[in-house]
């Protein structure tokens, strides 16, 4: 298991104890009162922190049994992509609390997410699939911008625009460059398609994930040598890599 799944699964567990210390302090304040309802109160509470407790306990056991035991049931499978859309937000709080920078929490997060995704037994007809890319991937003096239609493209080689075309008409998949997070779901509405290759910065690539909920999303971090939404790029191999996984390689 690699150091990105650590942080997601570590602020997992610190959770499963601060829950656990929750449940032992209300244990200790129904022994110290006597009134009926007030006792009712705080064992409900209790029952209700256990229940998720021992789911969360459960999700980690989970996740620690496909990692290390390569095991795919895909009603497992879902299940634990269900519940890091769900615990996310917590363990975004908690990691502000513990100090850890909001980037290396999206990075964990899309890492398991990604490696749920791709342990999926499922595979698509390539034009099923999408790659979903921001438009900072052209290059910024370019007259011919492309959000609208990639083909717009001259293939002048200044940018990786052309390179996601050269992958488009390889596989026979589909490519869309979007300016902002409204035309990316407008994208997705239009297109319909059964599995997504998302481009962009950890943010992004975070919002978006927990946006589809119904669509396996494959999170690839893009490379900002200018700094952000500037000329920015993307390893190709591994974008590569994510259609092969997705199509048995078209």
């Amino acid at each position: 298991m690699n150091g990105k799944k650590r942080i997601f699964l570590g602020l997992l567990s610190i959770l499963i104890l601060l829950m656990t210390l929750s449940i032992f302090f209300l244990f200790y304040m129904v022994r110290n009162r006597s009134s009926v309802l007030y006792n009712f109160l705080i064992g409900f509470i209790i029952l209700s922190f256990s229940a998720i407790t021992i789911v969360l306990i459960l999700t980690v056991f989970g996740f620690l049994y496909v990692i290390y035991r390569g095991k795919n049931n895909e009603m497992l499978n879902k299940t634990l992509l269900l519940m890091i859309d769900e615990l996310y937000p917590f363990l975004e709080i908690l990691s502000g609390i513990f100090g850890v920078e909001k980037e290396r929490i999206q990075q964990s997060f899309t890492n398991i997410n990604n490696f749920l995704v791709s342990s999926r037994k499922g595979k698509y007809l390539p034009e099923e699939l999408l790659i979903l890319t921001p438009h900072c991937i052209q290059f910024n003096e370019c007259k011919f911008k492309v959000t609208n239609d990639i083909d717009n493209c001259r293939r002048c080689g200044k940018c990786q625009v052309s390179d996601l075309i050269k992958l488009k008409e390889k596989y026979g998949i589909k490519v869309a460059i979007a300016t902002g997070g409204t035309l990316a779901r407008k994208a997705v509405m239009d297109i319909k398609p059964k599995a997504i290759i998302a481009i962009a910065c950890e943010r992004d690539l975070t919002s978006g994930i927990l946006d589809v909920k119904k669509v396996p999303v494959y999170g690839i971090i893009n490379i900002r040598p200018y700094g952000p939404c500037f000329n920015t790029k993307v390893n190709l191999d591994e974008v590569e890599k994510a259609i092969i996984n997705f199509t048995n390689g078209g």
